[in-house]
């Protein structure tokens, strides 16, 4: 680390954030930013004007190690000479023993938590030579009508690719009480979609003895909020019971969106992945949401490629694909991990072959996207738009009802005038462009 440069009380010191990787991480990023927002700072979007910049990293696999490695030396070549470069998170707190030696670019660092927040507070406050007066509530860093509710840490599962538990430790959720008083202060700032996610939500409260479980507290927050809309987030199949789906489709202020990571359709790999669910459980749990809200979309992820794959195993992956009929899927190569019992396996698939199965897969899984799609243009759906395309400024860009920030493709207005702010608008479907859509709004 280097020297402790005070900050220049001549002028209000600016400071710039960064959020590498998931949703979940960019909570713990905007609980900081909340923290620090007003006196006697303000915040920049620009490197070039930071006097402290600060960076919340991922380190679940290696290639988002390779991100924040990427980010941080080009951040310090971008902020100021002066400016502090501050990181924290995943990658920090799993790499703690070799940062300072190997990234002296970083002036300092932290792991996760709150202890973390505590952490980069007081070594800004030790730059600033004052204590800080601490804000409350959050700072948002994407469109300010939806918001992520984090609604437990950590993980019980153990699956033998991951390094979350390493990193993040054991299943610890978060009392519904404090969830419910979060999400009214997020109704409050003006969001009208709140996210819930965590590292497996279906589990929230096997940890504690108060008996609230995902069921209970989504019923909990749509009553409290009936004016905002609810996503659910990371769903393992063991966890998603009749009574989730039910809850679901009680209320209205709940999409009927189901994101269900599977991870293969293999029971041999199932079980060397250390998963809960064979294949039986995968397609019984697909087939209840079927039945139940026909009209609900599934999201699901696949790993392509893990130790001992063989082509009769991803024949089952692209089984699964047909049978299940998934309306999104996410598919990534197997990343061997450091400290996990994948990594010691051996039996590799070569990269070469790894490659031609996720092309594979994305294709079919292409066409059970475009059917489905194509299947909503017969009628009405509900849309948020979030800002004009860069592009063309008469086309507005946003997403619909049963597309999740970031990974479930775009949508665009080509036709309505967006009087309502962000929304919610009603809209009907004038094109379909594999992942996107083009849509005129109806009640703009």
């Amino acid at each position: 680390m280097t020297g402790k440069t005070q900050i220049n009380k001549a002028k209000t010191p600016l400071i710039g954030f960064i959020s590498l990787g998931c949703a979940k991480n960019q909570v713990d990023l905007e609980r900081l930013a909340g923290k620090l927002f007003g006196e006697p700072f303000a915040f920049t979007k620009e490197p070039s004007e930071c006097d402290i910049l600060i960076i919340n990293t991922c380190g679940f696999i290696k290639n988002a190690v390779d991100e924040a490695i990427e980010a941080i030396l080009s951040m310090r070549q971008q902020i100021p000479e002066h400016a502090k470069l501050i990181v924290f998170g995943c990658m920090t707190e799993r790499y703690r023993l070799e940062i300072a030696k190997e990234l002296p670019e970083i002036d300092f660092f932290a792991g996760v938590g709150e202890e973390a927040h505590k952490e980069v507070i007081n070594y800004i406050s030790s730059l600033y030579s004052e204590p800080i007066t601490l804000h409350h509530g959050r700072y948002l860093f994407n469109a300010p009508y939806y918001a992520y509710l984090k609604i437990a840490e950590g993980c019980n599962n153990r699956c033998t690719y991951c390094t979350i538990p390493s990193i993040r430790g054991c299943l610890v959720s978060v009392p519904a009480t404090d969830l419910l008083e979060e999400a009214k202060s997020l109704a409050n700032s003006g969001v009208k979609e709140i996210i819930i996610v965590s590292q497996d939500s279906s589990k929230y409260g096997h940890d504690r003895s108060d008996g609230v479980y995902l069921p209970n507290l989504i019923d909990l927050l749509a009553h409290a909020l009936p004016d905002i809309y609810f996503r659910i987030m990371y769903l393992n199949p063991d966890g998603v019971t009749e009574e989730l789906i039910d809850m679901v489709g009680l209320h209205k202020n709940i999409w009927r969106y189901f994101d269900i990571p599977v991870q293969h359709g293999s029971d041999k790999i199932l079980t060397a992945m250390n998963r809960h669910s064979t294949r039986t459980d995968i397609e019984r749990v697909f087939a209840m949401i079927r039945r139940k809200l026909p009209d609900a979309f599934i999201r699901t992820t696949v790993i392509v490629g893990f130790p001992g794959e063989t082509e009769a195993d991803f024949t089952e992956i692209k089984e699964f694909l047909e049978v299940c009929t998934p309306d999104f899927a996410g598919f990534f190569p197997y990343s061997p991990e450091e400290g996990t019992v994948a990594a010691a396996m051996g039996d590799m698939v070569p990269e070469k072959v790894i490659k031609g199965r996720l092309k594979t897969l994305q294709s079919i899984q292409k066409k059970n996207t475009l059917k489905r799609l194509r299947g909503c243009a017969k009628g009405e759906i509900t849309c948020f738009v979030e800002r004009s395309n860069d592009d063309f400024d008469f086309i507005l860009e946003g997403r619909a009802h049963f597309q999740a920030p970031e990974i479930d493709g775009m949508l665009y207005v080509t036709d309505g005038v967006a009087t309502k702010g962000y929304g919610p608008y009603r809209a009907k479907i004038t094109k379909v462009a594999y992942p996107d859509l083009y849509v005129e709004l109806i009640d703009g």
